[in-house]
């Protein structure tokens, strides 16, 4: 591929996460049993008329401005005239020529900067599924809001997608609008992707992939597809515009049909929706509701002094950043607190043992911690004691050192004397070390923090050894 470079661009759609759908008032529920959220609106039966909901529009007008977007003072809806199983009206209602916001430009880590060229609102259309006896569709999708977010060609790797991808969704869950649930199919992506020889400025034709709800799928898709079209071109072919499928378990993207232009799908003004004005005093509104974003946690991090790595595991999070924050509040070290985060309570997260978001002990606790630590109140290895009996049963970490028989052992003699026992009961070690074999003293130490129960700090049970072996 050094002969060619890539150009991509990318059609994020996100389910919203309003009560109820786009132009009806059917719940907006996941999970439900097939066919129960729907009405002769959302299925398009003669003489229903839509109604928009509010609460989607805000939204778009929130997700509009989070992208540096300018907001319409006037939008409509269109009609999207197709024909497909999972299409109950034979149309969708979109929008084509004046979408919610425009002009828009988003910060991607690593990757600089990608144009946003409209956020637009849409209903969503029902789920086909195939199963053994044929295909069956499930309506209860149909007309929940969608919010579309266009890019402009600005992506040159697949890895620049994904991450472009990554941080539409983070921004989505900071916004509060979607749960943005990927394995429920509630953000998806459309990739369009042509190559071109590297230094010329020329488009060449494009190939949409279809429909795909993993960051993985994303980029492996678009690393087979980039490939695929430069063998066309080094082979003297062509490249047809049309779109195609991912197909993961063969690794390959497949035809599915000849690219769609705007005409083919005969847009018009959706007749049963006026145009509806947007209020600017509203839009401020929103816009001061705005929380912190992203790219703005990431900034505040990194001027923290915390290292990239635990900045974008913190950033990424609305819980670990609101934990991060609190705990910074009640006095902890945001270096430390950092370590922690991502550290112990991150591997504890992994294992489903907490959660950011319903944290088992206050965000203050994890700083009454790394202030016994700091204070010699508290061993290293007693600390992680104390925050997995935190994670797992909440509480304060004076309770837990009570509870768990952590409080430093601050007699020497009582310390030497379990030095001595250790000594005692492992001779091998003991003459490996007066042997001068020093790798053994890391297993003595561990053999004293065993017996003490993390009481001791390691570099006293060391010293205390060396004394003992005359050292």
């Amino acid at each position: 591929m050094s002969d060619f470079a890539t150009v991509i661009g990318l059609e994020v759609h996100i389910e919203l996460q309003t009560a109820s759908k786009m132009f009806c008032s059917c719940p907006n529920h996941f999970g439900d049993p097939p066919n129960t959220n729907i009405c002769p609106v959302c299925l398009g039966l003669p003489g229903a008329l839509p109604r928009p909901n509010a609460a989607g529009v805000d939204a778009a007008i929130r997700m509009a401005l989070a992208l540096g977007c300018k907001v319409a003072d006037r939008s409509k809806f269109d009609r999207k005239n197709y024909f497909y199983p999972d299409l109950p009206k034979g149309y969708q209602i979109s929008q084509l020529d004046e979408p919610i916001g425009s002009d828009g430009l988003v910060e991607v880590p690593g990757g600089g900067s990608v144009r946003i060229v409209r956020v637009q609102l849409e209903e969503d259309a029902g789920k086909l599924q195939h199963e053994a006896q044929g295909a069956v569709v499930d309506f209860n999708r149909a007309g929940v809001p969608l919010l579309e977010i266009v890019s402009a060609p600005d992506l040159r790797s697949p890895q620049e997608a994904r991450a472009y991808w990554e941080e539409i969704r983070r921004i989505a869950l900071a916004l509060g609008i979607s749960d943005a649930r990927m394995e429920e199919g509630s953000v998806r992506a459309d990739a369009n992707i042509s190559i071109r020889p590297v230094g010329s400025e020329e488009l060449n034709p494009r190939v949409e992939i279809k429909n795909m709800n993993s960051f993985r799928f994303l980029e492996r898709a678009l690393v087979y597809e980039a490939g695929r079209q430069a063998e066309i071109y080094r082979q003297g072919g062509r490249v047809g515009q049309e779109t195609r499928g991912w197909d993961d378990p063969r690794g390959v993207t497949f035809s599915q049909r000849s690219k769609e232009e705007a005409e083919d799908y005969r847009y018009f003004p959706e007749p049963d929706l006026l145009p509806f004005a947007i209020d600017r005093q509203h839009v401020e509104e929103l816009r001061s509701s705005l929380p912190e974003l992203p790219s703005g946690r990431r900034r505040r991090l990194l001027w923290l002094g915390l290292p990239e790595e635990q900045v974008r595991l913190i950033a990424e999070s609305r819980g670990r950043t609101s934990f991060f924050d609190a705990a910074m509040t009640a006095g902890g070290e945001a270096t430390e607190l950092g370590k922690w985060i991502c550290g112990d309570l991150g591997r504890l997260e992994n294992d489903g043992r907490f959660d950011f978001e319903e944290p088992a002990f206050a965000p203050e606790e994890l700083a009454a911690l790394l202030k016994s630590l700091a204070e010699g109140d508290l061993t290293g290895p007693g600390a992680k004691q104390v925050i997995q009996r935190l994670a797992q049963d909440g509480g304060t970490v004076r309770a837990a050192i009570a509870e768990l028989g952590l409080g430093k052992m601050d007699d020497l003699e009582a310390v030497r004397a379990e030095v001595r026992q250790v000594l005692e009961e492992q001779p091998k070690a003991l003459a490996d070390l007066r042997a001068g074999k020093q790798q053994v003293m890391g297993f003595l130490v561990g053999q004293v923090m065993r017996r003490t129960r993390g009481r001791v700090a390691p570099d006293v049970a060391s010293r205390l050894i060396a004394e003992e072996v005359g050292q």
